[in-house]
Order: structure tokens, then sequence, then C-alpha cells
């Protein structure tokens, strides 16, 4: 054994120089090199088997994954019946000023919805050209004052439950940008009905409706890419009569506007815009869509042009000539008293259609 070892330490003497075996020397004396035979195989069978147990498992959770996993690229799959869409990266995203909002916009760390059951719908985009108010994202909020008194879209950069949403500061929000991306498409837009209201009012957005209201001249130009950069922002713009346009599950504040607890957005129980047309038919007269005057639709082209300018939160807006005559032809002469409202019955599927009608809220 001795001459044995010794013909060993003069082997290792003449080899060249090996890293330390961390392993005891008597399983790396003279029989080293049967071990390590040994060992190598040894290895390897192992780690073929790791690799083979990890194609297995991964086969196994594509088969169980759930329909929801072959969705398009804007949603990610976090676990079976659970999704999280891809929120707007505003860095990414070109607006059409520099207000301080859209820096703490950016700022703003918010992270993206979950949904669960049928809200998971809102993970696949192709879904928003069917749903309509469905695809608005589920939002509930407050409506009442003096909380939601003078709501303001910077509000929302600070709200840390659902339940402490404005429906107001929500409007302030979807109002601005729509208003700007109209006129980004070629559009002239002016504020009317409601919004109008809420700015001469007190200047700022009526805190107890669910909607904001802007004109469109003659005809609505560039629908497509008017649809396409409000959807690039967060929005989703869609047709029920007239177009539409309320928050998308990927704006960038989802996180924190989403309500879990409501499912899916019912019609005309979230924040949106109500787009409509106006329209000069000769040289007396304008046609308003869903004005109810003294002469239907119709309004004096004196009164319409040329056009004046309101305030809402500090910031200007186009309207009609004479805001007030406007405001007196849709609300009565007192507009300016607020009217007592009554919370709406939840809609049955067969009336739904007829929620179309219902008369603007003062």
């Amino acid at each position: 054994m001795s001459k044995n070892c010794e013909e060993c330490v003069e082997v290792t003497k003449d080899a060249t120089p090996r890293r330390v075996s961390p392993f005891p020397r008597s399983i790396v004396g003279c029989k080293g090199f049967r071990t390590r035979a040994a060992v190598i195989p040894t290895f390897v069978l192992v780690l073929v088997g790791l690799v083979t147990f990890d194609l297995v498992m991964e086969t196994k959770v594509e088969w169980h994954t759930p329909e929801l996993a072959v969705l398009n690229e804007v949603s990610e799959v976090i676990e079976e019946g659970v999704c999280s869409p891809k929120v707007v990266d505003v860095s990414n995203v070109t607006y059409h000023s520099g207000h301080r909002y859209y820096y703490s916009l950016e700022q703003t760390e918010t992270p993206a919805p979950r949904f669960r059951g049928d809200t998971t719908a809102l993970c696949d985009e192709e879904k928003r050209n069917t749903m309509k108010y469905n695809y608005c994202l589920p939002i509930s909020g407050r409506k009442d004052t003096p909380f939601c008194t003078a709501g303001d879209r910077s509000d929302l950069l600070g709200v840390r439950s659902p339940n402490s949403v404005c429906f107001a500061s929500v409007l302030h929000m979807l109002l601005v940008e729509v208003y700007e991306e109209l006129q980004a498409t070629g559009n002239t837009p002016l504020i009317v009905f409601g919004s109008l209201l809420g700015a001469v009012r007190n200047g700022s957005m009526i805190p107890f409706t669910e909607d904001t209201d802007i004109g469109f001249v003659d005809k609505l130009h560039g629908t497509q890419a008017l649809r396409e950069e409000l959807w690039r922002k967060g929005y989703h713009m869609f047709f029920m009569k007239i177009w539409r346009v309320c928050v998308a599950p990927t704006h960038p504040l989802a996180g924190r506007l989403y309500n879990p607890n409501i499912g899916l957005a019912r019609s005309f129980a979230v924040p949106y815009v109500d787009l409509y047309q106006m329209k000069k038919v000769d040289e007396k007269n304008w046609d308003i869509q869903e004005l109810q005057g003294r002469n239907g639709r119709l309004m004096a082209t004196d009164k319409v042009e040329p056009f004046s300018q309101v305030t809402i939160n500090g910031m200007p807006f186009g309207t009609v000539h004479e805001p007030k005559f406007f405001l007196t032809e849709a609300y009565g002469p007192n507009y300016m008293t607020p009217r007592r409202r009554r919370p709406a019955p939840a809609p049955k599927p067969q009336v739904v259609k007829a929620a179309n009608n219902v008369t603007k809220s003062t």
C-alpha cells in the first residue's frame, strides 16, 4: 500500500495542478480516478433526469393552463382563473400638453389590476370591439358633496381605495384627454350639457353625475385614429347610439380605480364621456344632437357661433357663443339650482335600450 501511495504522490507532483477537492482524502486518494469515473456518469444521469422532469412539469402546466393563456400580448396570466392586463407605460406616451399632472402620473407607481371570474374578459383586447360598456374598467366611487366638490384628475394620483374615488375626478380626467385628442385629430370640440352646466355654476365638474358631455362640429373626423390614440392612453371608445369613451382596463391608474367587488361594468354605471354631433344646417340654425329645447334640436346660429370659452378647474374649453341660453334651452330657467336626484334602479336586460333616452342629470 505504501508503495502504491508513493507512486500516487509522484503522479500528483508531476501532473498539472488541480483545484483542491472538497471531498475527504479517503475518497480522493489512490482510488480517485475510479471514483471520478463513477461520479461523472451518475451526475449526467441525474442531470438528464432533472431536465426530463422539468419538461414533463412544463408540459403539464401548459396543458392545464386555462384558455386565458392564449390571449394576446396585452395581458398576463398570473394563475389559473386570474389575469392582469398590460397597462399603459406613461413614459412611452406623448401627451398634448406639458401639464404637471403627466409628470406626476409617470412618477406614480400603480400595480396592474387583477381580474377574476367574468372580469378576466377585460384581459382580452379583441373583446373591446363588442363588449361596449362591459369593457370599461369597473369603477364604483363617490358622488357626494362636499367630499367630491371640485373634483380634479390630480386627486386620482393619491387614491388609496376604490371607495374613495370621486366620479367627478375621473370625469375631469376623461374630459381633458378626450377634448385634447379630438383637437389633435382635426375635430372641433365644444363643451355642452352637464359639463357646460358645471362650468357655468362654479367652474368645475358636477359631483353627482356619471358622464361628461362634449360636442363635435359637423362630423367626427378620423374616427379610427381617434379610437386608437385614446386606446394608447388607456381609454375605451365605443359606439352605442352615440360615440362614448370610458376608462379602459389598461389605464395607468387602473389599479387604483378598479373595484374588484362589482363585476363587469353595467351600462351608464361607470364614468364616461358622451360625444354629440353639432352641425350647421343653414344660415339660421344649428342641429344639436340630444338637445330638447323649444325648437327641438335646433338652436339659432347667433346663439352657437362665434364660439366662446368657459373654464373648468382653471383650464379653458371651447363652447357655444351663449352658454346661458344653451343651458336654459336644455334645462329650463332654473338651471343654476341643482335638482335632487333619485337613485336609479338596476337596469333590466330587456329595458337597457330605453336607458339611452334618459334625461341628462343636472
